[in-house]
């Protein structure tokens, strides 16, 4: 048992390591590179252009709960000649009626 229970704290301890959260968020600084950033904490989940040499990356931080996702952050980097200018932050929820009304309760549900 005690070999099982070590191998469930490394897991959740490399599942916290991994990934950007609202932590990692707050303690960017503006005009942190970006490259140190992607390589902290890996690659984004979309860049875009917004015109000359500024991208908008943008790191996902999913919280699901029984296999429903419940909540998710946006955290939107605007970055320009490769440095951070701007952070921002958006938070996505489930609509009620998708909470309530699932074409099958027993299976998992990913909106």
């Amino acid at each position: 048992m005690g070999k099982n229970r070590a191998k469930i704290v490394l897991i959740l301890l490399l599942l916290l390591l991994c990934g950007f959260t609202r932590y990692d968020f707050n303690e960017l600084m503006l005009g942190t590179p970006i490259d140190e950033v992607v390589r902290c904490h890996g690659d984004p989940y979309s860049v875009e252009s917004c015109g000359d040499r500024q991208f908008e990356y943008v790191y996902v931080e999913r919280f699901s709960m029984n296999n429903e996702l419940v909540y998710e952050n946006h955290y939107i980097l605007t970055v320009v000649n490769g440095q951070i200018v701007s952070k921002g932050i958006k938070t996505e929820t489930r609509l009620p009626y998708d909470q309530l009304y699932q074409p099958n309760p027993y299976e998992p549900y990913y909106p």
